[in-house]
């Protein structure tokens, strides 16, 4: 079966750009678009795709706006944050709402692709440009003294949310330390309690941030 799209985006250039990329990748279908999140949430009353693309800068209604409502009503949609910004503040803000992936709109059709794939199978998706910029910029300013401070996470705790960065599920995490999917789970939710965050996204974001776990830059 095909997975479905549907693309949010005020500019129809980009739109068009979108949808010919989109045109290219034989297990996508497009099902719709909008141009601003209000006209998006009207579309939704009567189809639900798979996949949304929306844009984060738009006029009428932003895409944080937008997404938050659309996962108000419903909570398993799957919304890819699409901006020209690498600023952590729209990061963050959407991570907290419950968003799937992140992409820089001048990410390649590879990115796209390999975003839409990875999503549909139930995982998180962030460009690796984007990533890499964003751990960039936090280490920057912890540099200079302004990180948040540092929770102590044991060394089962760092391994855990190491896997978590990667994007692996609580089932995949489960066969790799050889525990059940329910005990992962559970030490998901405490990982989330303690670090204050509210997904799994946002927790990969605070790991990465306050260098509990190591990436490559």
């Amino acid at each position: 079966m095909k997975i479905s799209v549907f693309i949010v985006d005020d500019h129809k250039i980009f739109r068009d750009g979108l949808k010919m990329l989109f045109s290219t990748l034989p297990q996508v279908e497009l099902i719709g678009e909008a141009s601003s999140g209000k006209s998006f949430l009207e579309a939704l009353e009567s189809i639900v795709p798979d996949i949304v693309f929306m844009d984060i800068n738009m006029k009428e209604m932003d895409g944080i706006e937008a997404s938050k409502i659309a996962l108000d009503r419903i909570p398993d949609l799957k919304i890819v944050a699409l901006t020209s910004f690498d600023d952590e503040e729209y990061f963050f803000k959407m991570a907290d709402i419950g968003v799937k992936g992140y992409l820089l709109k001048n990410s390649s059709i590879e990115d796209f692709e390999k975003a839409i794939s990875k999503i549909s199978e139930g995982y998180n998706y962030f460009s690796d440009e984007l990533v890499t910029k964003l751990a960039r910029k936090i280490y920057k300013n912890n540099e200079k003294g302004n990180n948040i401070p540092n929770l102590n996470f044991s060394d089962e705790e760092k391994v855990l949310l190491k896997y978590v960065c990667e994007g692996l599920t609580n089932k995949q995490i489960a066969d790799v330390l050889f525990l059940s999917p329910r005990t992962v789970e559970a030490h998901r939710a405490k990982l989330l309690e303690k670090s204050n965050t509210k997904n799994s996204v946002a927790l990969a974001v605070y790991a990465i941030s306050n260098k509990i776990v190591e990436v490559n830059l």
